[in-house]
């Protein structure tokens, strides 16, 4: 069975690989197709070996490997694994050969997979270890915008929510007022859901979040509210409580408030130009 027949049948994953093991000297041959396709070939194909290996993994870079071909690529990333009685990280190296491929993928640049004009963000395939899923469009029809996003990896899942901030009882309140208040809402409804989860540390500022951390048995649950303009950003992240997760999951926090920042800083570059 090829890796492409493999990752279908056990995941579900379409890549466009027609041979070659990832080595140097026998890279994974992308078959003919766009840049963009080739560029989500190779993700979906580092997916589908993380999902395999049982590993979480994030992207390091992209590079051509011009010493060699022209046409070959090197992908480098860095992996954890979890076994009974060890953390295993490790930075490995994947090649592709894009020969075939009309012009250059570009792993390393954002693969934006969902946007809005109506709102500055938009969604990276990757933030820091975890990967995207999907939207739901929450909104029913209605003009609002109302959408979740979600991510993954393994052992972990997010789900980050954007909505309209408008409420009528709010009327003049301050930006950071509407986040506390949309934070003591999640807060509840978490407390609601699970009477026994317990918080370990206070309410904390972690800009743009405001976030609360909540051990429900196992798993720790980060709820976090972000204001983008009037609409709200709502983080929800529930992973397996462990000093590795908790690091590895704090990491991902800080690259999606430096995405949302980034999006805010150039957002109001713009409405400054004349």
């Amino acid at each position: 069975m090829t890796i492409r027949e493999a990752l279908k049948a056990d995941f579900g994953i379409d890549v466009l690989i027609r041979g070659g093991s990832g080595r140097i000297a026998d890279p994974f041959v992308i078959e003919p197709c766009s840049s963009r396709y080739a560029t989500r070939t190779q993700l979906n194909l580092l997916r589908g070996l993380g999902r395999g290996r049982q590993e979480l993994w994030r992207l390091l870079e992209s590079e051509a490997v011009p010493e060699v071909v022209s046409t070959i690529q090197k992908l480098r990333i860095e992996t954890v694994a979890f076994t009974q009685d060890q953390i295993v990280s490790e930075v490995r190296s994947l090649y592709f050969d894009v020969s075939h491929v009309d012009g250059t993928p570009d792993a390393s640049a954002p693969l934006i997979e969902w946007s809005d004009p109506r709102i500055a963000f938009c969604a990276p395939s990757q933030i820091g270890w975890l990967h995207f899923d999907g939207t739901i469009d929450n909104s029913q029809g209605d003009a609002i915008l109302d959408t979740s996003l979600l991510y993954s990896a393994l052992g972990a899942k997010a789900a980050i929510y954007i909505y309209g901030a408008a409420d009528g009882r709010m009327e003049g309140a301050s930006s950071s007022e509407i986040r506390e208040r949309e934070l003591q809402l999640v807060c509840n409804q978490v407390l609601a859901a699970h009477p026994d989860a317990k918080t370990p540390w206070p309410v904390h500022v972690a800009e743009p979040f405001v976030l609360q951390h909540f051990l429900i048995g196992e798993d720790m649950s980060i709820a976090g509210i972000a204001m983008l303009g009037s609409h709200c950003l709502k983080l929800r992240l529930t992973y397996s409580d462990d000093l590795k997760m908790r690091e590895l999951m704090l990491n991902t926090i800080a690259e999606l408030a430096k995405l949302i920042s980034q999006k805010l800083q150039s957002s109001v570059s713009g409405q400054l130009r004349p």
